[in-house]
């Protein structure tokens, strides 16, 4: 039963996370930032959407944000954008996964 109750949090909160995300109004803007980090619009969208801040390092395009470890200290940690498009691809995989898991699990549990 506590399977059935996590994958629903899980589900729920990355349902949530993704309606959080701030809407691009212009759509020149978006294409010109787009642009500018050499990614496509798409990929630009669903990196912010994740929680990753587009940056040009050593010349490079990379997509950064704070993760928590064990201290109380953020770290920034950075992909490539190969990296980072392999690493939505799987969180995309995980919540299908979830979502198939959370269907086909019975709603209530009963002892006859």
């Amino acid at each position: 039963m506590s399977k059935v109750h996590l994958s629903l949090v899980l589900t729920l909160s990355v349902l949530l996370a993704s309606c959080a995300q701030t809407p691009f109004g212009n759509t020149k803007a978006l294409t010109a930032e787009a642009a500018r980090f050499g990614v496509s619009r798409h990929f630009l969208l669903s990196a912010e959407s994740a929680g990753y801040s587009p940056r040009i390092r050593h010349g490079k395009t990379a997509f950064c944000t704070h993760r928590s470890t064990f201290s109380y200290i953020p770290r920034l940690q950075c992909f490539g954008t190969s990296a980072l498009e392999g690493r939505l691809q799987q969180q995309v995989r995980f919540r299908r996964s979830v979502r198939t898991a959370v269907r086909s699990s019975p709603t209530s549990s009963s002892t006859g």
